[in-house]
C-alpha cells in the first residue's frame, strides 16, 4: 500500500471513529425525539414533472435550505404515473464517497425502474458529520427535502424508506430515530446508529460484514477517538426499542451469511451478517475496504423489506 492509500485510510478510519464516539456519546445525551409537526405537506400528485426532470432519467437537482444549497441526486422511475403515489427511497452514501458512486453501489437506479420507486440520493459532501449543530442541521436538511419532494412528486408518505452504506448506514439509522413520524423502515448497512432510549419502534434490517475493517463488527476502540459498541450489540439495542423478546432466531442463508430474525417485536427487526468486510453485499463496485463482497444481494433485500413495511 503506497503512501497516499495509507493517509486516506487513516482519515476514513478517523471519521468512522469519530461516528463511533459520537454513538455512545449521543446516547446518553439524546432523550426526547423532536416533535412531528406542521401541516400536511402539499402534494405533487397530478402535476407535471419538474422542469429538467423526466422519468426513467436521473437528474442532479439542489435545493437552498436553512441558508445552504444542498444538491442530490433525483432518479424518477420510467414508469412513473403523476396520478399514482409512489414509494421514495432516501439512499445516504458514505465517507469519502458521492451519491453517484451510492447508486452504483447499490444498484438502485435499475431497481427503480423496475419496482416503480422514486430514487433520490442526497450530497452529504466528504461525508455525514455528526457534531450537534450538523446532525441537527442534516435532519432539517432531509425534511425540507422530503418536503419539496412531495410538492413537486406524486409520494407517497406512508412508503418513505431510507438505506445508506457506512456513513449513510448511521445517517439512515439515525433517521429511523429522529424522523419517525417521517421515515417508514430503515436498512443500514456497514453503519448502524445506537438508538437512544426515546426512540420509537421501527422497521429495520440491518448488514454488517464480521471482517469490516473500519466498522468493527464486533466493536472496540477506533484508533484513538471513540469506541463502537458492535454490530450485533447495537442490533440488540434496537431490538430493545423494537420491544422483542428474547434472542435472535439465526438461519444460514448462504455459505457466508447469516441471518438473525429478532422474536415477538413491535416492528420488524432483522440483522444480516456476513463473512465480508465494509462492504455492500452483493455489489459489483469494490469500495470501503475493497474486500470481496458476500455473496447475498443486499438490495433486493430492502427493497422486499421495504415493501412489506410501509406505515399503517
Amino acid at each position: 500500500m503506497n503512501s497516499k492509500h495509507r493517509v486516506r485510510r487513516v482519515v476514513a478510519m478517523a471519521a468512522l471513529a469519530a461516528v463511533g464516539s459520537w454513538c455512545a456519546a449521543v446516547a446518553a445525551a439524546d432523550s426526547a425525539q423532536p416533535a412531528s409537526g406542521g401541516a400536511a405537506a402539499p402534494s405533487g400528485c397530478g402535476a407535471a414533472l419538474p422542469a429538467g426532470v423526466a422519468a426513467g432519467s436521473t437528474n442532479s437537482r439542489s435545493a437552498a435550505i436553512a441558508g445552504s444549497n444542498r444538491s442530490y441526486l433525483l432518479h424518477v422511475p420510467v414508469g412513473y404515473d403523476k396520478d399514482k403515489p409512489a414509494p421514495l427511497v432516501l439512499n445516504f452514501h458514505g465517507f469519502m464517497s458521492n451519491p453517484e458512486q451510492q447508486n452504483a453501489v447499490s444498484g438502485f437506479v435499475a431497481m427503480s425502474d423496475r419496482e416503480g420507486f422514486i430514487l433520490v440520493t442526497p450530497d452529504g459532501g466528504i461525508g455525514w458529520r455528526f457534531a450537534q449543530s450538523a446532525r441537527e442541521a442534516n435532519t432539517a436538511f432531509v425534511r425540507e427535502l422530503v418536503t419539496n419532494l412531495r410538492a413537486d412528486l406524486c409520494v407517497d408518505p406512508k412508503r418513505i424508506f431510507a438505506a445508506g452504506k457506512s456513513q449513510g448506514g448511521f445517517m439512515s439509522s439515525w433517521l429511523g430515530c429522529m424522523a419517525p413520524d417521517l421515515i417508514a423502515a430503515i436498512a443500514p448497512v456497514s453503519g448502524i446508529y445506537e438508538p437512544p432510549g426515546a426512540c420509537a419502534p421501527i422497521p429495520i434490517v440491518e448488514f454488517h460484514g464480521s471482517a469490516d475493517s473500519m466498522v468493527p463488527f464486533g466493536g472496540g476502540h477506533i484508533l484513538v477517538l471513540g469506541n463502537f459498541p458492535g454490530a450485533v450489540a447495537v442490533m440488540d439495542e434496537w431490538a430493545r426499542v423494537n420491544g422483542c423478546s428474547g434472542a435472535p432466531a439465526i438461519e444460514q442463508v448462504t455459505p457466508h451469511v447469516r441471518r438473525a430474525s429478532y422474536p415477538d417485536c413491535k416492528a420488524a427487526t432483522v440483522q444480516y451478517i456476513t463473512d465480508a468486510g465494509h462492504t455492500w453485499p452483493g455489489t459489483t463496485v469494490r469500495e470501503g475496504d475493497n474486500t470481496t463482497p458476500a455473496d447475498l444481494p443486499a438490495s433486493p433485500l430492502i427493497w422486499d423489506f421495504f415493501k412489506a413495511h410501509p406505515k399503517p
